[in-house]
């Protein structure tokens, strides 16, 4: 029940006992108003009890309901507060909101830096990819070039040992020629030769494939020694040509194959092949051909 209407209710309560008061007066002034007056006065001890009623049910009603709106009150406050409080934590909100949103603009633009350093890079790494490739084109040139220099370098070196050998030679002939001459002057003189001579099939290793009887044979021996060349004292006078191959012995042993490659009058230089052991200076040669020697 609303204030408005316990209100209103109490009104009709007050109203009714001045009415049946009123009531009771002009009875009382007509007739039997003793009578009517117990009468009334036992309806308004009723009244009075159910006014009475009415009231402690009104205060209890009025106590409960301020009891209730204490309670909205104390609900409201905390509501309130609690309000307050998430308004606090959504400024904060915002405020990291705010902070996160700056911090993407920088991050975005740390991010298009970068790229753009990326690309610089990329740019720098395809440039040195490409001088890359052209310092190896041109090293793989100069490799190529200095494998043809190595090549010149063993040529010339053979050259330089024929040409010297063949100095050596003719120092000699020179020699020889001053010393004939000078026997010529003092009345006479002769000299002989005496060829160096080895039995073909006597070195150890080497084993004729085909009698030899017809073949004459080249000999001489190593006037000198330079790593895997060699020069002979033998050349194109006696028969020597370029690419034939030359027996290197020792006594009776059998030491390497000598390929000629270049080739002089009075002396042959070329590439010792198959060494059981390394030659050295008076080491004696001769022709394959004339040994019947199979490769």
């Amino acid at each position: 029940m609303s204030t408005l209407t316990k209100i209103f209710v109490v009104l009709m309560v007050i109203f009714s006992i001045a009415f049946t008061m009123t009531t009771v007066s002009f009875v009382a002034n007509t007739t039997g108003w003793k009578g009517l007056a117990e009468d009334y006065q036992q309806e308004l001890k009723v009244v009075e009890t159910h006014m009475r009623s009415l009231s402690a049910a009104h205060a209890a009603e009025k106590t409960a309901w301020l009891d209730s709106r204490n309670s909205r009150d104390a609900r409201i406050t905390d509501l309130e507060s609690t309000q307050a409080a998430q308004l606090a934590e959504i400024a904060e909100l915002q405020d990291t909101v705010a902070g996160l949103k700056a911090e993407k603009g920088d991050a975005e633009g740390l991010a298009r830096r970068l790229s753009n350093q990326l690309q610089v890079a990329q740019t720098g790494w395809k440039e040195a990819g490409d001088e890359l490739d052209e310092i190896e084109k041109r090293n793989m040139q100069l490799e190529r070039r200095n494998l043809d220099l190595n090549e010149r370098v063993n040529e010339q070196t053979a050259q330089i040992v024929v040409l010297v050998q063949k100095q050596h030679l003719l120092e000699q002939q020179i020699n020889i020629l001053r010393d004939e001459s000078s026997k010529v002057a003092r009345g006479g003189g002769s000299r002989t030769a005496r060829p160096e001579a080895i039995s073909s099939t006597s070195m150890v290793g080497v084993n004729p494939a085909t009698k030899t009887g017809s073949v004459t044979p080249i000999r001489g021996r190593i006037l000198e020694v330079q790593g895997s060349l060699a020069t002979i004292s033998v050349g194109s006078a006696d028969g020597v040509r370029e690419g034939m191959v030359f027996v290197i012995y020792r006594g009776r042993d059998y030491i390497a194959d000598l390929e000629v490659s270049d080739v002089e009058p009075g002396l042959a230089a070329g590439r010792i092949m198959r060494a059981k052991t390394m030659p050295r200076s008076s080491d004696m040669v001769m022709d394959e051909p004339a040994l019947g020697y199979a490769n």
